[in-house]
């Protein structure tokens, strides 16, 4: 398996987490994998189609280019043969701007780049496509995206503050201290969040918390359930 990582412009670093690519070999076999992400996802199949359950929705097979998440329960991505992906992994919220659509419309659902997109995600699939090696490839995603922020809506400034003060505080905040920062009831901000987002900000704080114990164990396998669970925010 090779993954590889790619940081953003500074320019996009507040919108998109990284750019991925994942390369496996040829296999004969069916092969299942499950993923969870708490923002949006656009990802390219570069070799061949891939089958993306959502679970609480039709499977849908991606040939080309998909948009998914943000997800509230895990997805199933299934394939044969070689498996070739390229991928954007934007923050949570990152990818309203980019978007003529509301987040909750993608909540645990899988679309066609195209169907958001128009034809101008059909001529910004084919660039991606068109270049050979992965760099290549992770220029093309960029280069259509620093040419969108111009012309994009603008963000939600409030929605922003209480994102960064999420992930700076890995989810251990409550939804009452994130809406008195910010300036908003409860009700005003969960509103905007489904609008932004996609999902409240009381689950996307729980998904925060889930990863941070997951990162902790893999930074140090040895450390005990109890420990690690007190320190990511778990007292119950």
């Amino acid at each position: 398996m090779l993954y590889r990582e790619y940081s953003p412009h500074p320019a996009l670093a507040p919108y998109v987490r990284c750019y991925w690519s994942l390369a496996l070999p040829h296999t004969k076999d069916v092969v299942c994998q499950r993923f969870l992400a708490e923002g949006v996802e656009v990802s390219f199949s570069l070799a061949g189609p891939v089958s993306i359950d959502p679970g609480s929705r039709p499977p849908r097979t991606a040939r080309v280019a998909c948009i998914s998440g943000p997800m509230t329960t895990p997805m199933r991505m299934q394939y044969s043969g070689a498996l070739d992906l390229l991928g954007i992994c934007f923050r949570p919220g990152g990818a309203y701007r980019f978007l003529p659509y509301p987040a909750s419309e993608l909540v645990d659902a899988c679309a066609n780049v195209d169907d958001l997109l128009g034809t101008e995600g059909l001529g910004f699939v084919d660039r991606v496509r068109n270049e050979a090696a992965p760099r290549q490839r992770v220029a093309a995603l960029e280069g259509f995206l620093l040419a969108q922020l111009g012309r994009v809506r603008r963000d939600d400034v409030r929605v922003r503050s209480a994102l960064g003060t999420m992930e700076t505080l890995g989810g251990r905040v409550s939804v009452d201290q994130l809406a008195r920062l910010v300036g908003l009831s409860n009700r005003q901000l969960e509103r905007r969040f489904k609008e932004c987002v996609g999902i409240p900000p009381k689950q996307l704080c729980r998904s925060l918390r889930f990863k941070g114990v997951l990162k902790c164990l893999t930074r140090n396998p040895a450390d005990r359930w109890p420990s690690v669970a007190v320190a990511c925010g778990y007292y119950d």
